[in-house]
């Protein structure tokens, strides 16, 4: 279990993917938690995450279960490789903080690779000068 219980930011990331907080509803409610039946009860957004909320930190069943939904369904099962190789290119800080979680990658050092990336593409774009002087005008 991670030191500490996600954030608002992380939470509210959560909730609005409607997928993961249904399916980790589902999957509480069917199971032999004795929190199953309070679950199976749920069926909106504002009844399911305050739920969430509450007894991730205090029940390992549901902890693991909402890992697991965002294991499976956002990261596809593959956090056995660094965040670099998800291809995600602009994620969501509670994406972010759900992926250091679950892995101990830290992602909170400057994204190097994107800098580097942006740098490149930079260095090939004409200066305002050289479109004013003529440089890259295709007409012959």
């Amino acid at each position: 279990m991670p030191a500490s219980a996600p954030p608002a930011y992380a939470w509210d990331w959560f909730a609005r993917q409607r997928l993961l907080w249904r399916e980790a509803r589902t999957r509480i409610a069917q199971s032999d938690s004795p929190a199953a039946r309070r679950y199976a009860r749920l069926e909106t957004r504002n009844d399911t995450l305050p739920a969430l909320r509450a007894d991730y930190p205090d029940d390992a069943h549901v902890h693991d279960i909402v890992d697991d939904v965002v294991t499976e369904f956002v990261f596809l099962g593959r956090i056995d490789r660094s965040f670099v190789h998800l291809g995600v290119t602009n994620a969501p800080r509670g994406m972010r903080w759900w992926w250091s979680a679950l892995t101990g990658e830290s992602l909170d050092a400057p994204d190097t690779t994107r800098r580097a990336a942006g740098a490149a593409m930079l260095a090939g774009q004409l200066t305002l000068d050289e479109v004013l002087e003529g440089y890259g005008d295709t007409t012959y």
